[in-house]
């Protein structure tokens, strides 16, 4: 085949389906195509080539071709395996969280430069025990939402404009927060509270929330939070994303009972 017809990408697995007895089906998210769907011949046999490349987290360069609305795999060598996130059920319940995320907001067609990035970041994180699992969760959700385009407005309430305010609510619905004293003069606002559209959040949980959006992708873990702050980070972030994106995730609900357990 011509050396023209060649496509070479590099790209993070973020599913893999077996197909037939020794075939499988990844998807791939790229910098350059977005996410790609790739057809892997004798992928699921123990010698092939292409066992390690096409697992599930693997960052690999791929050599590619396109028949169609398929992509066929040529050649293929991982660059990055995350083994330690496969060897620990925490993990991998975690890492494939943001996996699901990936395959769910990810569009073939389009450049996915900086969430391609996050999401390397983020496994490498994970993988390597760099900050608390709540942590990496967190800001790995919160910035997804940012690379959506859908950064929250945390400068002040968004009614009276003040910023100082130790206890605020944070509006999961709007993104955007709130200050006590305007939160009690808006109409249907106690209903919406019980239905839990709108979080408590502290000075110092905004602040965190500031951080994650603005700072460089190298250094978005490099924050710290009191335990109980924590809690209502990580119960904003997740309940942000999981209405942003409208749908929740199965192997969310995953990692929640492993952690219990």
């Amino acid at each position: 085949m011509a050396e023209q017809n060649l496509i070479k990408v590099k790209g993070i697995v973020t599913r893999s389906v077996q197909y037939k007895e020794n075939d499988k089906i990844i998807t791939v998210l790229t910098a350059e195509l977005g996410r790609i769907s790739v057809y892997c011949h004798g992928a699921k046999s123990n010698k092939s080539k292409f066992l390690t490349p096409t697992r599930l987290f693997c960052f690999s360069e791929f050599v590619l071709t396109r028949k169609k609305d398929f992509y066929y795999i040529k050649e293929a060598d991982y660059i990055e395996a995350f083994f330690n996130i496969v060897n620990s059920m925490d993990k991998l319940f975690l890492g494939q969280y943001f996996l699901e995320i990936i395959n769910e907001i990810s569009v073939e067609g389009e450049r996915h430069d900086s969430l391609l990035r996050l999401t390397l970041n983020s496994l490498y994180a994970l993988s390597n025990d760099m900050a608390h699992f709540d942590v990496i969760k967190s800001a790995y959700e919160l910035r997804v939402c940012v690379e959506m385009g859908l950064s929250p407005y945390l400068l002040g309430c968004r009614e009276c404009g003040v910023a100082d305010e130790e206890n605020v609510y944070f509006d999961v619905l709007n993104g955007n927060i709130v200050c006590k004293s305007c939160l009690l003069k808006e109409e249907n606002s106690l209903e919406e509270r019980q239905t839990g559209m709108y979080l408590p959040a502290t000075k110092s949980v905004i602040a965190a929330m500031q951080y994650v959006e603005n700072t460089k992708l190298e250094r978005l873990f490099s924050f710290q939070l009191t335990e109980e702050a924590l809690k209502l980070f990580t119960n904003i972030t997740e309940k942000y994303l999981l209405n942003q994106v409208g749908k929740s995730f199965v192997t969310l609900d995953l990692y929640k009972e492993q952690i219990k357990s």
